[in-house]
C-alpha cells in the first residue's frame, strides 16, 4: 500500500495554516504528550519563499532514515561525530503522521532556524495556494525553490 492509498478515515486533521497581515501563522493544535514542538509558529511572510503539497515527504524522510547499511544507518541518524541529526537537516518541524502523508505541506524558508516546516492540514492544496499567493510565488516555483 503506497502512502497516498493509506487509509485514514476516522483521523482528525487539527493543524491550521493561515497568513494574517504580513505574517504566516501554524498552529498545532493536537499534539502528543511527549512532544515539543510550540504549539504556534508565526513566521514573517517575508521569510517564506513558497509551499508545497508533498505526499511522498514522510516515505522520503523515512527511507533517508531507514535504508543503507547498517553503518551508514548509524552515521544518518548520529552523524560521523556521534551526534544526533534527522536525515535532511533543512527540516527541523515535522508534523505529519503516517496515515495522513498525503495532506503533509512543506513551507520553504529563509532567514529562520530551519530551511522547511512540515506539516499535515486538512486541505493542503487550499494552503499551498493562500501562502504562494501571499508570498507572491508561482506554484511551481515553490517546488523548484
Amino acid at each position: 500500500m503506497s502512502t497516498m492509498e493509506a487509509p485514514a478515515r476516522g483521523i482528525e486533521v487539527c493543524n491550521t495554516i493561515e497568513v494574517r497581515g504580513n505574517t504566516l501563522v501554524v498552529n498545532v493544535n493536537k499534539r502528543y504528550g511527549s512532544s515539543v514542538y510550540t504549539p504556534t509558529i508565526t513566521i514573517p511572510l517575508d521569510h517564506v519563499l513558497g509551499a508545497e503539497a508533498d505526499p511522498e515527504i514522510e516515505r522520503k524522510m523515512w527511507r533517508a532514515w531507514a535504508f543503507g547499511r547498517h553503518s551508514m544507518w548509524r552515521s544518518r541518524i548520529f552523524g560521523t561525530n556521534g551526534e544526533y541529526c534527522v536525515p535532511d537537516p533543512g527540516v527541523r518541524f515535522y508534523n505529519p503522521r503516517h496515515s495522513c502523508a498525503h495532506k503533509a505541506v512543506v513551507i520553504r524558508l529563509r532567514d529562520e532556524n530551519c530551511e522547511r516546516l512540515v506539516v499535515e492540514v486538512e486541505d493542503p492544496e487550499g494552503a499551498v495556494e493562500r501562502i504562494n499567493r501571499a508570498v507572491g510565488a508561482p506554484a511551481h516555483a515553490a517546488a523548484s525553490a
